[in-house]
């Protein structure tokens, strides 16, 4: 990676399982999350197979302006094509700052995803 301090964890696919039945949907991109820095890796895996390129850095500040949160976990691909990954904290480090965030099918961040419990 091209930074330092990166600590990648938890990665995941820009779609999955989740997408079955649609033919525009590839498992193109590897997603790495770094849990530290805070950053988030889109890595192009089809363009050339054997030696994966970077396509796209989402930075820190880009996460925490748009939702608050920091400290990217897990990535999950959701049946939109868009891509939620779970975080551990605010920009803080406070876990009341827990939740997750949206990015669309270009790694640009949507905001907060969301979850609605009915009762």
């Amino acid at each position: 990676m091209p930074y330092e301090g990166d600590e990648l964890h938890h990665s995941g696919w820009n779609s999955c399982s989740s997408c079955y039945g649609d033919p525009s949907a590839a498992r193109r991109y590897l997603v790495l999350p770094s849990l530290v820095s805070g950053r988030i890796y889109a890595i192009d895996t089809q363009k050339d197979p054997k030696a994966p390129s970077l396509y796209k850095v989402v930075q820190p500040d880009d996460v925490i302006k748009k939702t608050g949160l920091a400290f990217p976990h897990t990535t999950h691909c959701l049946a939109s094509g868009e891509i939620m990954l779970s975080c551990l904290g605010d920009k803080d480090g406070n876990a009341e700052g827990n939740g997750f965030l949206l990015l669309d099918s270009d790694f640009n961040v949507k905001g907060r995803y969301c979850i609605v419990v009915l009762s």
